[in-house]
């Protein structure tokens, strides 16, 4: 049973009671029509769209699958990237985007997933959707890898060797809500790594729009041997975003 609140003011030693035995249970009822609960906010009408089975509002959009499914107190929102959906990609061992670190398009900081795609792949990969005021508890899920420089270097003997550079290259990933970082992981040194970044943030209701972004860093040997650029090539195999909007 709720909490109820009293009708009349109270006075010293008087017993606060209700006129009729009924005040109770219509005050808790009272909460499902539209009034206030006990924490005196107010509950939204329960009608015939409450006990609706709920329906998946998403699509595809290019390579990238929306889902987007809505319940009475909380709505699950998904985006995502795989082989699956890559035309060019068979399996999971084929990237759906590469990335060469030579290049000069990519940012120092932080980059977006569709600043590194210039086929245009992940344009839509941003989930967008509009929240209702309360939490937003999600995770994003990115299967990648950035290996180091592997070259072949003479021993002085006539005899080619395999050497490697960049085992102290870092990558870093993070989660942002509206352009605001949320989560983020750490430096990862050279790997293959499915990277899982859960978030939870307070939200009001209002669009939101959460990506994951991505940086690097690099650097170019000097004197012999060198390399012209990078011979490893920054790739991803999957990226996914889900969120759950809890509200009241």
């Amino acid at each position: 049973m709720a909490k109820t609140f009293t009708d009349k003011p109270l006075h010293q030693f008087q017993q606060v009671k209700t006129d009729n035995i009924t005040a109770n249970l219509d005050k808790h009822l009272d909460e499902f029509n539209g009034g206030l609960d006990s924490n005196n906010l107010p509950v939204a009408r329960v009608s015939h769209l409450n006990i609706k089975l709920p329906k998946d509002l998403g699509g595809a959009t290019g390579g990238v699958i929306k889902n987007n499914i809505l319940f009475q107190t909380q709505g699950y929102y998904e985006t995502y990237r795989t082989y699956e959906q890559d035309v060019g990609a068979s399996d999971i061992y084929d990237p759906v985007l590469v990335v060469d670190p030579s290049q000069d398009f990519w940012q120092a900081g932080f980059n977006r997933l569709a600043e590194l795609d210039a086929s245009g792949g992940f344009d839509n990969f941003p989930l967008q959707f509009d929240a209702r005021e309360g939490m937003l508890i999600g995770c994003a899920v990115v299967d990648w890898e950035h290996g180091n420089d592997v070259y072949q270097v003479d021993d002085g003997e006539g005899n080619f060797v395999a050497r490697g550079r960049g085992n102290d290259w870092w990558s870093e990933l993070q989660v942002y809500v509206n352009n605001v970082g949320v989560a983020r992981t750490g430096r990862i040194y050279p790997r293959r790594h499915t990277t899982q970044i859960p978030f939870a943030v307070a939200c009001g209701s209002q669009p939101v729009r959460i990506d994951v972004r991505i940086k690097w860093n690099n650097w170019y040997a000097s004197g012999a041997p060198s390399l012209d650029g990078h011979a490893t090539d920054f790739k991803i195999f999957s990226a996914r975003i889900w969120c759950r909007n809890q509200f009241r």
